[in-house]
Formats: C-alpha cells, structure tokens, sequence
C-alpha cells in the first residue's frame, strides 16, 4: 500500500487541519471534547480521491490517539458514461476516436447554436462561421472534406433523433441583386442552454454504425433531464453589446480630391480638376452600428418516484453591427422520463421554436449586384449621403452603383423559421440481460423568406418596386426498434446491438414575385398589388426513404482487452435498384496497459490505453433522382395560332450510380497522469475515399452539360493532440486549461480515367 503525500487533514467546522508528510503521517492537536458538545470530525481530502470523514471517538467521549484511513480513488473521468451511437459505454472502455464534453466544457458566452459551443473544444473538427451575419451557417468539418460534390457536414443526433440539418429554403436571389449565399442554420432552433453533453464520433468504428449518414463525423448531443431532488428553478441571463473592432481604411474626402488633382497636375490626367463642397463622408461608419445581443433561459426540473422531468424556455435576440439585420429567436423543450430501473423505461424529448431573420443587401457581384458594405467601401467618399430634400445623393461618377445607405435601407428581407423535433421511446426488459427499443421521431421545418427592393433604390426604380416571398418545407420522420444485450460473465463482458431503422425525407416549395406595385408602402405583403401580366410562380416537392439494418458487438476481457465490431447496411431511394444498398463494416481493438501487473501500481499514472480502428463509411448524392431522366419547362411553341407549353429533359440518366466509400484506418493513445488531473490523446487517421460522386462534362451533341458520374479517390490524413490539466479544483471554484492542435493533408488523388476535363462557368475547374 503506497503512501499519500499532501493530504489534507481539518477538524470539520475549524480552520484547524494539517498535511500528511513523504511517509503519510500526520499529527494534529484536536480540542478537548466537552459535555454536550458535537463529535469531533476528522475530514481527509486528496485531489483524485474520495473525501473520508472518520469521527475520532473511542466509544467514551474521549478522542483517539491515532487514526489511520485508506483513501478510495475517485477517478470520474475514466468512469463517465460516454454516449455512442444507438447505446452508451464508460469512457474507459471507448475503443473508437471520441471528444466527450459536458456543459461545463464548451465555450461560454451568448450563443445562437451550438456549433459556436464547439469552436476549439475538440482536436479535428475545424468550425467557421461563413459570414457576420447573426445566425448564419456554420461550416464544420470534423478531420476535412470527404467529397467534392456530396455533403461534407456531420450528422447530427439529438437524444436519440437525426436531426434533417438542410435548409427550407436555399440561397435566394430577388429580381437578380439581393443574392443572399449565406442560410440560416436550421441548429439555430436547438437552445444551447438545453444541452447536457455532446459526443462527436470522429474515426469509422465509432461512426460507422450510423452507415452513410456517418460518413462525416457523428456529433451526438444529449439535453438535460430532471435529476433525484426538489424541484429547482434555474434562471441564466446574459447581455452584452458588439462593436465593430476595425473597418478597412480609405482616403478622406479630401485626400480623394487631393490625390485626383496632383495626378492631373502631373499630366496623368484630362479632366478639370476637382472642385466644389467636400462632404468627406464615412460611408462604412453610416451602415455600422453597435449592436446589442442578448439571451434569457428558464428552466424546471426535478424527479420524483419513477418519472423525472425538464421544461424550459428560452429567448435569444442579436442585432447585427449592419443595420437591417438581426436574429431573434423563441424556443421551449420538454423531456419527460418514466421507468423502472431493469423493467421498463419511456420518455419524450420535444423542442419547439420560432426564428425570425432580418437580412440586408448581401449581394456578391459588382457595382450594383454587389453588397451595401461593397458599395460603402467603393463610393465617392465626397459626395454627401443626402440631397437638401432629404432623398439620396448619387453621384454620377458612380453609376451604375447606388448610394450605399438607399441599398442597406432599400433592399432587405425577413425570414420566418418554425420547428419541431423530437422523438418518443420505450423500452421493455425482457430479462435482465435483453431488452427491446422502439423509437418514433418527427422533425418539421416550415420556413417562409421575403425580399424587397424599393422604388428608391436605382434597381428598384426600374422595377418601380420588387417583391420575392418563398416559402419551404422539410420534413423528417423516424421509425426503428433495435434489441439490446448486456451480459457479464465472470471476466467477459458482452454488450451487443441490432436493429432496424426507416427514414423518409420530404421538401416543397413554392416561390412567387410581383413587380411595379401601384403602392410600393405595402412591400412584400401585398403581391397583389403589383403587375399581374409580370407575376412570377414556380413549386416543387421531393421525397426520398432510407431503410437501414444494424448491429454492433462489444467485447470485454477482464475490463483490459476492449474489442468492437459494427455492421450497417443502408438502402437510399436516391440510388437505382441495381447499386441501392451500401455495406458499412468497422472493426476496433484497445488495450487497457495501465490495468496490467507492471503498471497497475503507478502513481502517477492513471489512465495508458491504446487503440487501433479500421472501417468503412459511405456518403450519398445530395440531389434525388440521378439514376433516371428528369424533365423541365421548355419554350412554348405555336401550332394553328395557339400557344403550347412543352417539357424539355433535363438531367442525364445514370442507372449505375453508387455509393462514395470512405475506408479509414485509426490509431491512438489516451492517457492520464496524477489521477486524471493531467490527460490527453493522440491520434493518427488515414482516410481514402474511392467513387467520388462527381459532375463529368458531357459533349454537346447530348444535349446535357453534365452528368453525375462516380470517378476518383480522395485521402485525408493527420495527426490529432489534445491535452487537458486541471489546474485548480475547490469547492466551489475550478480552473482548467485546454489545448489540441491538429495537421490535415486533404489530397484528390484522381478524377477517373479522362485525361482532361474541361467544364463551363466561372465556378468550373479544369484538369
């Protein structure tokens, strides 16, 4: 038995207390007891240990003179439950590539989704947000791009539920100008503030049992649920204001004038010089503003008997440091549990909220198709923002460029986004050792988007007024059962899944525009009144289903030799009959070294575990109905004096397209020092992935321009290190320090057999 250094020992309820020496002894001077008085406590504590109260009576009122304690380790972070796909395993026995975060370790501060949580919390995953605008998409990519035409972004699963991360509605162009890339994140409706843990599953043994949908990455998020207690009320606030750090520099009004007249003065020059009233005018400093960003959250929980129960609301509201944009956002969650531990067990997880979106002008082309912001930076800096009426100035040197404050307030729209998602289980044990899950989901997203370009603005004018209101729907539903097995055998632990899943996606849209409005006042809230000979209309509605077969084994031999093996085959409508299902194997071991003879006695050591992974994980187009011909609106044509509408094909059948597969091998080490209080990993990952999904130019006597056709690999590789220390730990106050670094190499190794390939457009590359 090893002795502990440092030990603190304190009679409880005194600031009298000492330390144990390099032998583990101590000695203490305690108070003489008296009659009535309370027992006196001895309270031992050591970081990575349980804490021991021993009361020092020896059985007659009188203390003890020597009183001795063994301390029982605490090591919590080898004991947390980590959740993985479809189950939960301890920590210590992960054999796949996991970040495991609690609430406490993802980024504070005010925000709108949980990805912005996530920013440098885990080695791998790279997370940018694609541009200023509160709540704009986030890009994440956990350990680079798998596909060059497929989807790149990672599966999420909120308690237990996919959660559809497309948008309702895409990026929107009214009348050519207002083009906006930049879509809200349908994550956006997810409450930071409702989230317990998040898992993200980064090599293919721990993804791989989520099939195509893994092929990314798997961030699995767990929401708060009531705990064993009375009933507490938890209100968290926060306000802050934004303001803008720097805008780029440019010349004064003056400096232009100057500038302009000395290069005439040396000839350069033609024109008369530049006379007449400088405005000098700060066009960015007109369009920017500091902008409050605010959140409110509220929330009951508690349990009693058998149910345990978590309701909350919350509201976030963030104006843009741009005028006319902004984000404001309602959200509630409900999850109820009922259950009996090894009987039953059935719950309901809901999220509810409504999202309301203020863009502005966030065109990206040139002069008059581009931003407010372009225009702000590009404008005669001295021309004045007003005329005398109070109308906006122009330039004629601009043209065809407009004031840049007639843009900002001229062109804008508002979004409305609400959404539902959540999932209702029950679980059945039918002997200690099996029980049976079922699992229904729904996630609903209804997002209506309005754009206006106002008469007073120059591309307005010639419209006399233009108005785009577009409303999208996505749906998601989820049906799957699975049967679970947990068993324990002297040394041998076994734990296994299988099951089956069914997933149907559904989208529609309808898009109407008007022009030349009889009283542009009513903006976007009247279509009616406008042209009706210039009304423009178009619809859509899609569907595709995905039907799934799984199952995963875990092996454990005297909690040292970890071995994990998972198979997944799915079958997509967006394939033809001939390639619809792709098989998605892994496989992984680990070795728990700090548990063996040689080390098990260490102590400074406290977790050495080596892992090794290798599986296969498979991604699918993001267009339905590739493998047949489709079809659109064609030019009219006139027969005996009557007009007739016509459908022309548009895309080029591919019958024998099929899954992209990503085969990727993994190996790490974990480690932990000082009874945790010191850990890390490091990881080495090696990923191909072989028929990229990919769009070959096709000659013009086939009447397409393309067609999607599986061709070439990809391989991502690098290595991974994170490492964690906790560097205070009292009571009620605790500083941690954090850092990871990682290295990615993202190579196309081969785009097929061609040996040139040549595509249109100014988006198109070459080879």
């Amino acid at each position: 038995m090893d002795c502990l250094t440092g030990v603190s020992v304190v009679v409880k309820g005194t600031n009298r207390g000492t330390t144990t020496d390099a032998n583990g002894r101590y000695q203490l001077s305690i108070p003489e007891p008296t009659a009535g008085s309370a027992p006196l406590i001895l309270v031992f504590s050591y970081v990575g240990y349980v804490a021991q109260e021993v009361n020092v009576s020896n059985g007659n009122g009188q203390p003890r003179s020597e009183v001795n304690v063994q301390l029982q380790e605490n090591n919590q972070s080898l004991n947390e439950v980590v959740v993985v796909g479809y189950g939960s395993v301890r920590k210590s026995d992960l054999t796949g590539s996991v970040t495991s975060l609690k609430a406490q370790d993802l980024t504070r501060g005010t925000n709108v989704n949980l990805q912005q949580t996530l920013i440098g919390r885990s080695p791998g995953v790279q997370i940018y947000q694609k541009s200023g605008e509160p709540g704009a998409t986030m890009s994440v990519q956990i350990r680079g791009i798998t596909s060059i035409t497929g989807n790149n972004d990672p599966l999420y699963v909120v308690d237990g539920l996919p959660v559809n991360d497309g948008t309702a509605i895409g990026t929107a162009s009214a009348g050519g100008t207002t083009s906006n890339p930049n879509n809200r994140t349908p994550l956006n409706s997810l409450n930071p503030a409702d989230i317990e843990s998040i898992e993200i599953l980064k090599d293919a043994s721990a993804s791989a049992i989520y099939g195509s949908r893994g092929a990314n990455g798997v961030v699995i998020i767990t929401t708060k649920k009531g705990k064993e207690g009375k009933l507490k009320v938890e209100y968290n606030g926060t306000y802050g204001v934004q303001k803008v750090a720097h805008t780029q520099q440019f010349m004064t009004g003056d400096e232009y004038t100057k500038v302009i007249n000395d290069i005439i003065d040396l000839g350069k020059l033609t024109t008369p010089k530049v006379t007449g009233t400088n405005a000098n005018t700060d066009w960015q400093k007109l369009l920017l503003r500091d902008a409050p960003i605010q959140s409110h959250d509220l929330s009951f929980s508690g349990a009693g008997g058998n149910t345990r129960f978590y309701i909350s609301a919350g509201y976030f509201n963030q104006d843009g440091i741009m005028l006319k944009s902004g984000t404001r956002r309602y959200n509630a969650r409900v999850n109820i549990e009922n259950g009996i531990a090894g009987k039953y067990n059935v719950g309901i997880s809901l999220t509810t909220s409504y999202t309301r979106d203020y863009y502005n002008a966030t065109g990206v082309g040139l002069n008059d198709n581009a931003s407010a912001l372009y225009m702000a930076q590009n404008y005669d800096p001295t021309a004045p923002p007003y005329n005398a009426d109070g109308s906006f100035y122009r330039s004629p040197l601009m043209a065809p460029m407009d004031n840049p404050l007639a843009v900002i307030n001229g062109q804008y729209g508002m979004g409305d986004t609400y959404r539902t998602f959540g999932n209702m289980f029950a679980e059945y044990f039918l002997m200690p050792s099996l029980s049976a899950k079922v699992r229904v989901g729904v996630d609903l997203n209804d997002n209506q988007r309005y754009f206006w370009i106002d008469p007073t603005t120059l591309t307005g004018l010639s419209y006399n007024g233009y108005a785009d209101v577009r409303d999208g729907k996505r749906g998601y539903y989820l049906a799957e059962g699975t049967l679970n097995f947990n068993k324990t055998i002297k040394d041998h632990r076994i734990t296994a899944v299988v099951g089956s899943t069914y997933e149907r996606y559904t989208s529609s849209s309808l898009t109407a525009s008007s022009r030349s409005f009889a009283l542009a006042d009513l903006t976007f809230d009247a279509l009616g009144t406008g042209d009706n000979t210039l009304n423009g209309v178009s619809s859509g509605r899609q569907e595709n289903k995905l039907v799934s077969f799984l199952g995963r084994f875990n092996y454990a031999y005297k909690g040292k030799y970890l071995l994990t093996g998972s198979m997944r085959a799915d079958g997509s409508a967006r394939f033809g009959p001939n390639k619809r299902f792709g098989y998605f194997p892994s496989a992984a071991v680990a070795w728990r070294i700090h548990d063996e003879d040689f080390l098990k006695n260490s102590r400074s050591l406290s977790e050495l575990k080596l892992r090794a992974s290798y599986g296969v994980t498979g991604n699918q187009p993001t267009v339905n109905y590739l493998y047949f011909s489709t079809y659109s609106a064609g030019r009219n044509a006139v027969f005996n004096g009557s007009k007739v509408s016509s459908l022309q094909p548009s895309r080029s059948a591919n019958p024998d397209l099929q899954w992209e597969s990503a085969v990727q091998a993994d190996l790490g080490l974990d480690f932990g020092f000082f009874n945790s209080r010191l850990t890390g990993s490091i990881d080495y990952y090696n990923r191909k992935t072989s028929n990229l999904l990919y769009d070959i130019p096709q000659p013009s006597s086939t009447g397409f321009g393309s067609r999607t056709e599986n061709v070439g690999s990809m391989r991502n590789s690098g290595l991974e290190f994170a490492l964690k220390g906790i560097v205070l730990d009292k009571k009620d106050f605790r500083i941690d320090a954090v850092f990871n670094i990682t290295t990615l190499k993202n190579k196309v190794l081969s785009l097929g057999n061609v040996s040139q390939s040549i595509g249109s457009g100014r988006a198109a590359s070459g080879r």
